[in-house]
């Protein structure tokens, strides 16, 4: 993979970054630009990219812009004016190329990212038609550009590359209760999970009225692995607990057992007793332990 290093210089809200040299003779530029949406919230990100991309000794300079989300989810890309992508041998992309690319680059699983370019170079070297040949390759043939391979590894890299977790950082600076709100209300559960994994023990205080309507959007395990992030003084929070009482049966299994673990019989509210003594089965359970410890004292 692709690696770059950043050197942030922060201002005028840009982001300059210069990759390192594990790419022999390659490099990158990326200034990042915050974008707003009509409430004047952050909603994305912009960069400003040139980079390097590299066919053995022979290089050409690749511009373009990549669009992001605040999450590091790359959205799109755009074309500079008189800066339009090439193959080998100069020849332009076609709107098919373009959209094959745009796949691509969307694809965060894709395979380009079990490969290092040394592969690519050693095969393509062995190839006689189109640079696909041999086995190791085989599984992207169909996914890239015939005669583009190096700009899909590489604009692929940085698209899902190190960006990200600066990106993800930018983010949660810009943290206030106004865009929580915004992000909870997008009803992701990507970005939910974005928010239990940068959140502070602090911060799930300060912002437990906006992170609690993320457990009415869940599915699967982000509940248990929410409530397991959480630290016990926001769970035990009064607020918390007369929300869980009117969600508990909503939980799955796993959920309550890690809400079980987080309460104190002596902060335990009576509307949240009252629904978990309501909740014991006869069936000796787990968590049917878990609630007699914390009703029974």
């Amino acid at each position: 993979m692709l690696r770059i290093s950043f050197i942030l210089l922060f201002f005028g809200g840009l982001l300059a970054a210069t990759s390192d040299q594990s790419v022999p003779g390659q490099d990158t530029y990326v200034e990042i630009e915050d974008l707003y949406d009509s409430n004047g919230l952050p909603e994305g990100y912009k960069a400003y990219i040139k980079t390097a991309v590299c066919e053995s000794e022979n290089c050409y300079i690749v511009q373009i812009h990549f669009f992001w989300d605040l999450i590091g989810r790359f959205q799109r890309f755009d074309t500079l004016p008189g800066e339009g992508l090439t193959k080998l041998d100069h020849i332009p992309f076609t709107d098919l190329d373009y959209q094959k690319l745009d796949a691509l680059l969307k694809d965060e699983s894709s395979p380009l990212a079990n490969y290092s370019k040394e592969d690519l170079v050693r095969d393509t070297r062995s190839s006689e038609i189109d640079g696909f040949t041999g086995a190791t390759i085989q599984e992207i043939k169909e996914r890239v550009i015939s005669g583009g391979v190096y700009s899909c590894y590489t604009l692929w890299h940085i698209a899902h590359g190190a960006v990200i977790d600066s990106l993800q950082a930018r983010t949660y600076a810009a943290l206030d209760s106004a865009l929580v709100e915004q992000i909870v209300g997008q009803q992701d559960q990507a970005m939910n999970y974005f928010l239990i994994q940068y959140f502070s023990d602090q911060d799930f205080l300060t912002y437990l009225p906006q992170f609690l309507k993320t457990f009415t959007q869940s599915s699967g395990y982000y509940a248990k692995n929410a409530l397991e992030r959480m630290p016990s003084t926001a769970v035990c929070d009064p607020l918390s607990q007369a929300f869980f009482a009117r969600h508990f049966n909503h939980l799955n299994y796993f959920a309550q057992v890690a809400l079980l673990k987080k309460l104190n019989r002596d902060t335990l509210i009576p509307a949240l007793t009252k629904i978990l003594a309501q909740a014991l089965d006869e069936r000796s359970s787990a968590r049917d332990d878990l609630i007699r410890d914390l009703i029974n004292g």
